[in-house]
């Protein structure tokens, strides 16, 4: 599976930032494409910021892809996002809340999984989910791969690790309705 970018440089950086491997200026399997480069594009990004950018490549992804696993590290103020698509790594940031509550209200076909502990307040997330059913993950559980994964990806923040963690571990099923 591979991801190419057509457009600005500036805006491949913020994408960059996000996804784990993409190609600046080629076409992949699936090809994200700045708006303003006029180029067909599977994903079409309207905008150039680190949030908006995540959350568009958070909701799209998935959709084209078709299914995945989404990892979810709440905080206080700073959230960690992590999707993986067979097995392997797609997309990882560190979000606000109401990009974190956009992505699950607009989630389909994913097995979410969000971490539990008791410093965390899961019922919020859960209510953006609506009527389906989520991975909760014990935190402490998870932490047992975080020291392999720092390895692994060097690049990403502690938020995203624990998000990135969570996917690997099915947790506790619950169905929210």
């Amino acid at each position: 599976m591979r991801l190419g970018y057509l457009g600005r440089r500036s805006v491949y950086d913020v994408v960059k930032s996000i996804v784990f491997e993409v190609a600046l200026f080629e076409r992949g399997d699936v090809t994200v494409v700045d708006a303003s480069y006029r180029e067909k594009g599977d994903v079409v990004l309207q905008c150039g910021d680190y949030r908006c950018v995540a959350r568009e490549l958070f909701i799209s992804l998935p959709r084209i892809l078709g299914g995945g696993r989404l990892g979810v590290d709440l905080g206080a103020s700073r959230n960690g996002l992590a999707y993986v698509w067979n097995g392997r790594p797609m997309l990882h940031a560190v979000v606000d809340w109401g990009t974190v509550e956009e992505v699950l209200r607009k989630a389909e076909g994913l097995q979410i999984h969000i971490g539990s502990s008791p410093y965390v307040d899961v019922k919020r997330a859960l209510s953006s989910l609506g009527c389906r059913t989520v991975h909760l993950v014990d935190e402490l559980t998870a932490s047992w791969s975080r020291g392999w994964l720092r390895l692994r990806y060097p690049q990403l923040e502690e938020d995203e690790v624990d998000a990135l963690s969570f996917t690997y571990y099915d947790g506790v099923v619950a169905s929210i309705c």
